[in-house]
């Protein structure tokens, strides 16, 4: 993986910060290369909020042409995470609180179906799998590796959706995630990650007891979690967010 330093003018003055760009998998289109590489350093913020994206230095770095750029560029305008302004560019969208707490929202309901249907199907094995998972996790939080933190939380969730046969809902969910994902990212650096390990933890207890309505309980107040730590990321980083 390449790391490479941007700079931007903040108040009068200069700061920088990293942009990741990892090897293009194989198989892997230039369009979803370049969607892959803005939508990881936007959750991030190696992209901030505001800021416009520099096509002509981000086309040598990714190795693209500018078609497969601009369609990737598109398709997160659509997804608001990029905002395309005629004639001025394209800017890393802000962060909206409306439009974060809508995706909140959705994950909410489909989360919380999803721990009840978890009780009443997961084997034995897909319960130790979540276990496994909460090893590794509790090891990076005290590494405080927020990239593999964040890798991990959001590979616990998909296994609800994936043993549910439920591939539309995490279409679904992970298609406007990056909204709800940049807000957890700066979460982990504004509040302790024990407690969101803790709701992890309890989750999967309930859903060994076969417990439905408890295990509902916990994936609502979860996935409320955000609503505790908005004021602090406010505070922390006020210049993110959509005045």
């Amino acid at each position: 993986m390449g790391l490479f330093l941007l700079a931007r003018r903040n108040a009068g003055n200069y700061h920088q910060r990293v942009f990741a760009v990892p090897e293009r998998e194989e198989g892997e289109s230039a369009k979803d290369y370049v969607l892959r590489v803005l939508v990881d350093n936007i959750v991030s913020c190696g992209l901030e909020p505001g800021e416009k994206i520099d096509e002509e230095l981000m086309l040598p770095l990714l190795k693209v042409s500018r078609t497969p750029f601009r369609e990737a560029e598109l398709e997160l305008d659509s997804r608001h995470i990029l905002n395309i302004r005629p004639k001025r560019g394209t800017y890393v969208s802000f962060i909206d609180l409306k439009l974060v707490e809508e995706v909140r929202h959705l994950r909410s309901t489909l989360e919380s179906e999803l721990a009840r249907i978890a009780c009443r199907i997961f084997s034995s094995d897909d319960i130790n799998m979540l276990y496994e998972n909460l090893v590794l996790w509790k090891m990076y939080m005290e590494r405080k590796d927020e990239k593999r933190i964040l890798l991990y939380d959001k590979a616990f969730h998909a296994v609800f959706y994936k043993r549910a046969d439920l591939g539309f809902w995490y279409e679904l969910s992970e298609r406007y995630a990056p909204l709800f994902d940049r807000t957890t990212i700066l979460s982990f650096r504004t509040r302790p990650t024990s407690v969101i390990l803790s709701d992890h933890e309890e989750l999967v207890h309930a859903i060994e007891e076969r417990d439905e309505e408890r295990a509902g309980v916990i994936a609502e107040r979860h996935m409320a979690r955000y609503l505790e730590n908005i004021p602090g990321i406010i505070s922390a980083y006020p210049q993110y967010f959509r005045n």
